[in-house]
Formats: structure tokens, C-alpha cells, sequence
């Protein structure tokens, strides 16, 4: 399911969100790819100039893309899931393979949960794209000049890794310490009254 649906019952209003709407996505892609093409370039003008440039520069981005794409994803994943960390909730992550080389997963959470542990949740996996860009600036200071491109590039990836959870963000926001939330693994259900 895309966007939203909205109900009201017994003067309860109920919601369930699910993955970012086509306008939302189009916004978060668009900036991420035309940042991702200028730190392609950057990447690409770091090579050394020989016959070699363009097969180490595509290279270089599969190892990225691979990496990212297994191990990123999978601590995507498991950074959501340390936000309940200490609390009574029990998560499960579900992983998946997909087109052989590419890792796909989503968590869940059992019960109600409160405003503050579903926003520190769908904001976790932000510190992927943080620790790639720290990571990147210390390795800038010894390592070829195409390091740290790269780890931007990655850093780029997990925002938009991130898009359906700034949307779910976005959309209980408004809602806050009013509601009660339930993570179903690929929609959230929220439960107020104003």
C-alpha cells in the first residue's frame, strides 16, 4: 500500500500509512540521483587519468553497490530495531533476497507502541548515512581522493533507503504523544483522539 487511509470510529480516529506516496518519492529520488550524479563525477575525476579509468571507476561502484546493498541494509534493518532496545517490545526482521545479490528486509513490532519509540525507530537507520560520512572524511585524510565521494554516494543511498520512513515520520508528526502506533512491518497503524 501507498499513502494513506483515514477513518473515524466511535470518535477514535484511525490511520494507516503505508509506503511514501508517488509525489513524496519523486521529491526524495530526484535531489538524491542529481546529488549521486555530481559525486559520480567527483568519484570519476578522482581516478587516475589511464585506460583503465572508466572499467575502475564501474568498479568501484559495484563493490560499493554490492556492499551497501547487503551489509547497509541490513544494518538499516537492525538500527530500526535497537530504538526498542530496553522497552518491552519484541521485534522481528524479516530478510529476503532479491535477484540473487541484493538484500530486501523489514521489521516488525509486537503491541502499542508510544510516539517517542516509533519516531526514534523510523529515524535510526539515519545513523548509517551519518557513520558513512564520518568515516569518509577520516579516510579522506590518507586514502585516494575518490574515498570520500564514495562514502557520500553511500551515505546518499541510505536516505534513500530512508524515504518510506521520512514519510511515515512525516505523516505522525502532527499526530505525536496523542497516538498509539503499531508497526506491522510494512504500514504503520496509528490510533488518536483529539
Amino acid at each position: 500500500m501507498h499513502g494513506t487511509i483515514q477513518k473515524q470510529k466511535f470518535g477514535y480516529k484511525w490511520m494507516r500509512i503505508g509506503y511514501a506516496d508517488t509525489r513524496f518519492s519523486i521529491i526524495v529520488i530526484f535531489v538524491s540521483l542529481a546529488t549521486m550524479f555530481f559525486l559520480a563525477t567527483w568519484v570519476y575525476n578522482e581516478i587516475p587519468k589511464t585506460n583503465w579509468r572508466l572499467i575502475n571507476f564501474l568498479a568501484i561502484y559495484l563493490i560499493a553497490a554490492l556492499l551497501y546493498t547487503n551489509l547497509g541494509v541490513w544494518l538499516h534493518e537492525k538500527l530500526h530495531c535497537l530504538a526498542y532496545q530496553g522497552t518491552a517490545h519484541e521485534t522481528h526482521i524479516v530478510f529476503q533476497r532479491k535477484y540473487f545479490l541484493f538484500l530486501n528486509g523489514h521489521y516488525r513490532v509486537r503491541g502499542a507502541i508510544n510516539y517517542r519509540n516509533m519516531m526514534r525507530a523510523l529515524l535510526a537507520p539515519i545513523f548509517l548515512s551519518i557513520g558513512l560520512m564520518v568515516v569518509g572524511l577520516i579516510g579522506n585524510l590518507a586514502l585516494p581522493g575518490w574515498w570520500l565521494p564514495i562514502l557520500l554516494s553511500l551515505a546518499v543511498a541510505g536516505i534513500i533507503d530512508m524515504t518510506h520512513d521520512f514519510y511515515m515520520y512525516m505523516k505522525i508528526r502532527s499526530i505525536g504523544n496523542k497516538g498509539k502506533y503499531w508497526d506491522t512491518g510494512k504500514e504503520l497503524e496509528v490510533v488518536w483522539k483529539d
